[in-house]
């Protein structure tokens, strides 16, 4: 920097301190804003005139929905009990597998209390409750459209999930979701997963949810169980539309492999099963707590039970999306 470029910088800062408008400095002298700037930080190296970082400020507190004042020590306590509850036959025991929006909505809606998702980051991060960060590698998105759905009992998904014991091996849990609500109309856990128990679960969810099979499209892959003669013949008895999706594409299944994903994360990691016994009860615990308390960022952090309420009510004003199901 020259002789002239620092006598202009001396001269803006001078009539800078009585008053004189920057702008108008930087116009009469010929120099850009990010030239002043940077010219400023290069050569004046004082803490007066040197830029400072901002420290961040923690409030300290967040506030109930009544408008009473909560203590974030009292956030952590609830915290950390949150994550020191043990028994996976309690349904809260897994609000230790959401993350910070999720919890924040559990905070509301569950104890009435408002607090932003980033506090509850930063306070599962001091009590050491943050999970190492996973890269996620995405699968192609170029698909031809396939369905449109704007309401329930139109399009399921079904697949099975292997829960690892340690007396019964892998335990089957065949699982058949609605792609609009996000239920599990039907579960099916036992020894082995056949053509007969899928159908069986078919049944149950039709039966379940009182739907028409006529107006009906599920969606599995490519499995036996699925491809077999008495499910070809059941699915044609009861006139539902059986879809298949493509061979080593989980996006053909889209919504119940997002949920299995889910399931591993939220339920297989948190336990250890000894036989079917144990995987049987603690899922139906599960259950509850994804249909009743777990809120879903595809319904607008809804619980499904809140979401099918909104949505069976005549006079509610909620705009439902429509799903689009790609195959």
């Amino acid at each position: 920097m020259n002789c002239t470029d620092i006598g202009k910088l001396l001269l803006i800062i001078k009539y800078r301190n009585y008053g004189v408008c920057l702008s108008y400095l930087l116009d009469y002298f010929h120099m850009s804003s990010s030239s002043f700037y940077f010219k400023t930080r290069l050569f004046f190296v004082g803490e007066s005139i040197k830029a400072k970082a901002k420290q961040k400020r923690f409030v300290g507190f967040s506030y109930t929905i009544n408008g009473q004042i909560v203590e974030d020590e009292r956030i952590k306590q609830i915290i950390i009990s949150i994550y020191s509850n043990n028994n996976p036959n309690d349904p809260t025991f897994y609000f230790k597998s959401l993350g910070d929006k999720k919890l924040s909505v559990v905070f509301k809606n569950q104890l009435g209390i408002i607090v932003n998702h980033k506090k509850i980051y930063r306070l599962r991060k001091e009590l050491g409750f943050v999970r190492p960060y996973r890269n996620h590698f995405k699968h192609p998105k170029r698909r031809p459209s396939n369905h449109e759905i704007d309401a329930p009992n139109r399009f399921w998904e079904g697949d099975i999930k292997f829960i690892p014991t340690t007396k019964d091996g892998f335990v089957p849990i065949l699982d058949i979701i609605d792609a609009f609500d996000k239920t599990i109309v039907s579960s099916q856990i036992g020894h082995s997963s056949k053509s007969k128990d899928f159908i069986k679960s078919v049944y149950n969810g039709i039966s379940y949810r009182k739907a028409d099979p006529k107006k009906l499209i599920i969606r599995t892959d490519n499995g036996p169980q699925f491809k077999s003669k008495a499910t070809k013949s059941f699915m044609d008895e009861m006139g539902i539309n059986h879809e298949f999706g493509y061979k080593n594409n989980p996006n053909s299944q889209a919504f119940i492999e997002s949920h299995h994903s889910s399931l591993e994360r939220e339920f297989v990691q948190l336990n250890s099963f000894e036989n079917i016994e144990d995987v049987f009860q603690a899922y139906n615990a599960y259950m509850f707590f994804y249909h009743n308390l777990r809120p879903h960022g595809s319904l607008n952090y809804m619980t499904p039970s809140e979401f099918s309420r909104i949505f069976s009510d005549d006079n509610n004003c909620f705009n439902f999306k429509t799903i689009f199901v790609k195959k």
